[in-house]
């Protein structure tokens, strides 16, 4: 897949603040093309990105990230992807 280059043309009437959450034992930031690809992605669309991280793929650790993620950060979504 590839990203547009351009931003969207029509500025969104509210702006999105969210975080992206990467499930993987095995990606990196570098490596991380889904995450990347989300972040991008809102990013064009005019939404403001708060806060990304991977996480490893275990559910105590997915749950307590985002219980921290939803207690510092007002965010209107927070977008998971990955895991198996």
């Amino acid at each position: 897949m590839k990203l547009s280059q351009n931003p969207c043309p029509d500025p969104p009437s509210y702006q999105v603040r969210f975080a992206v959450i990467t499930v993987s034992d095995t990606r990196t930031p570098e490596t991380d093309k889904s995450g990347n690809f989300i972040k991008q992605s809102m990013i064009n669309a005019g939404h403001l990105l708060e806060y990304y991280t991977l996480v490893k793929d275990e559910p105590d650790k997915i749950r307590s990230q985002m219980h921290q993620l939803a207690a510092i950060f007002d965010l209107d979504a927070i977008i998971l992807n990955g895991g198996t």
